[in-house]
């Protein structure tokens, strides 16, 4: 069974998607987003580790979750903004988290969760101005993260070719000396449990060391998000902190990025922070890559981007065992923070080798796969049993029909 999800107005080129999609498939259903609502994944981890398989968010996306565990192929259907899908797209895949389980294992050399369900290939048919290439390696990770092949990335008009501003501003040497900086925390997990405002605050204290103020915004709430705007307008060093979510930025950043002007009145150095739970460098490359696209379509210049895994032991930072792996994790973003103060941007050798491994080398994918079945196992069940779970992490709960017993938890 194939599942297509038009994030598009119903009417938007419904003949071409239906043209393209029964090429392959007898059995289609078109599911059309617009008039749903679904909300923003906001990275909680309770499908994972309170409520397995049963998202904390108690939207129209559940019954879009019931219908692919009965599904192989998934469409999404979605217009374009920065060469990449809109925040309405990204929006119906980052929700896609509750068919994966916590238990992690490495799969064809990557470090991956484990299938809660059966394997599903993931293809995107989009409208305007889209980055082919980013589009099919895109596909082509989502589509192995859930054990499937990709279905490729289909455009559905003409369009045309991705425009980059030319500025004419291409070094950091025409930004006066930085003495602040505005951070704008990308995720959408609430600041209290957010691991990004934790990095943020590592890092804050290397700037402060060296003098240079700043102010901080978290888009996890809306209300500062006028604030957020001004002052990415008005200020000349900018930094976007995030997780990496669906092997790119969270829908919740898209969407503000959208509102942002593509032109500036004065020039500014836009620069990143990119964390993600998996420890090797390889796996946050892709989001990496759509980031440096960001700042010349916004008329900022690039300031670079601090790539690092291994964040989600962060929100465990109370449990003894992980509390000295943790400390030093954090206490390098303060190293980041104060070589930040002094260069300005991210483009230096320290940045560079931050990141740590690349690839992890064979005989260590081994050992840590072992690991993974073990003593990594057990702790995730320890942390479940702590949020309240009563279920297996495994557990396949819209196959067995037994839902009515899950409490929400959101």
């Amino acid at each position: 069974m194939t599942i297509v999800l038009n994030t598009l107005d119903a009417s938007d080129a419904s003949d071409k998607i239906c043209a393209i999609v029964s090429k392959e498939e007898k059995e289609v259903e078109v599911i059309n987003t617009s008039d749903m609502k679904i909300a923003h994944c906001i990275g909680c981890n309770q499908c994972w580790l309170k409520t397995p398989g049963v998202c904390a968010i108690k939207d129209d996306y559940e019954e879009i979750v019931k219908k692919l565990v009965q599904a192989s192929n998934l469409w999404i259907v979605s217009d374009t903004h920065f060469g990449f899908l809109n925040h309405r797209g990204k929006q119906v895949l980052d929700r896609l988290m509750p068919i994966l389980n916590m238990y992690i294992q490495f799969r064809d050399g990557w470090m991956r969760h484990q299938l809660r369900y059966h394997s599903l290939n993931v293809g995107v048919i989009y409208k305007g101005c889209g980055d082919q290439q980013l589009l099919e390696e895109w596909c082509e990770r989502t589509s192995q993260n859930l054990g499937g092949h990709s279905l490729g990335a289909i455009a559905i008009d003409a369009g045309d070719h991705l425009k980059r501003p030319d500025k004419g501003r291409n070094t950091i040497l025409s930004i006066e000396p930085m003495t602040h900086v505005v951070i704008i925390n990308g995720s959408p997990r609430t600041r209290k449990h957010s691991n990004t405002d934790k990095i943020i605050q590592s890092f804050a204290k290397g700037l402060e060391e060296n003098d240079i103020t700043y102010e901080l915004y978290s888009l996890s709430s809306r209300k500062e998000w006028d604030a957020a705007h001004e002052a990415f307008i008005t200020h000349n060093h900018l930094i976007f902190a995030l997780p990496l979510y669906v092997e790119c930025v969270p829908s919740l950043m898209l969407e503000f990025l959208e509102s942002l002007p593509t032109e500036r009145q004065c020039p500014a150095v836009l620069s990143f922070i990119l964390h993600g739970g998996f420890d090797e460098g390889h796996q946050l490359r892709l989001g990496e890559r759509f980031l440096k696209s960001l700042p010349e379509q916004l008329g900022c210049i690039y300031g670079g981007c601090l790539v690092r895994g291994g964040s989600f032991m962060i929100r465990m930072r109370d449990d003894k065992k992980l509390e000295k792996m943790v400390e030093k994790m954090l206490t390098s973003y303060t190293t980041m923070g104060r070589s930040f103060a002094h260069s300005g941007n991210f483009q230096t050798s320290e940045a560079k080798k931050f990141t740590g491994a690349e690839r992890y080398p064979w005989l260590l994918r081994q050992l840590f796969g072992l690991i993974l079945k073990g003593v990594v196992k057990k702790r995730f069940e320890y942390f479940a049993k702590q949020w309240g779970c009563t279920r297996p992490l495994d557990d396949k709960v819209y196959l067995s029909n037994e839902i009515s017993g899950v409490k929400n938890s959101g």
